[in-house]
């Protein structure tokens, strides 16, 4: 299973004045399987919003049990944003793996994506009540490809750690 991206609704760039920041960092799950769907559809129903608000925009990647996250938006609050994801006890073993001022964000245009495995067509999703569901297909951006492609090599267990 891979998983998702959390942005504004589509077609909507956040407004931002000054440089963006941009930070990749993967983790482990410590969701039980049974439920890992449901929660992160809570987990979304809640990021979409806050990030939102926030100005931040992103992609995350779950596959097997390892997530991936970019994360773009002004940088204070992209740094505070991922102080309380490494408290977030779902998952383990947090580590940052990039970061730094970008020219532009890649992913300012999507509210939520499920993000596959290479060849696999990547899909927006939509966070409900239910849980996810599939939205329109859409296609990756030049920009994007080298961000996804990082996401997808530090869940598929190239280089992992314990």
């Amino acid at each position: 299973m891979s998983k998702m991206e959390t942005t504004p609704e589509p077609g909507v760039e956040p407004a931002q004045a000054g440089p963006i920041y941009r930070l990749i960092y993967r983790s482990r799950s410590c969701m039980e399987a049974a439920s890992a769907d449901a929660e992160l559809a809570r987990i979304f129903n809640v990021a979409r919003a806050s990030n939102k608000a926030a100005g931040i925009t992103g992609a995350l990647m779950m596959n097997d049990s390892w997530f991936a996250q970019v994360l773009e938006g002004p940088e204070d609050k992209v740094r505070t944003l991922f102080e309380h994801i490494k408290a977030d006890t779902r998952h383990e073993a947090v580590e940052l793996r990039s970061q730094g001022i970008v020219p532009d964000r890649a992913f300012g245009r999507w509210a939520m994506a499920e993000v596959q495995d290479q060849g696999e067509r990547d899909l927006p999703m939509l966070a409900t009540a239910n849980g996810l569901s599939e939205g329109a297909p859409w296609t990756v951006t030049p920009a994007q490809t080298p961000v996804l492609a990082e996401l997808r090599l530090l869940t598929r267990g190239y280089g992992k750690g314990a």
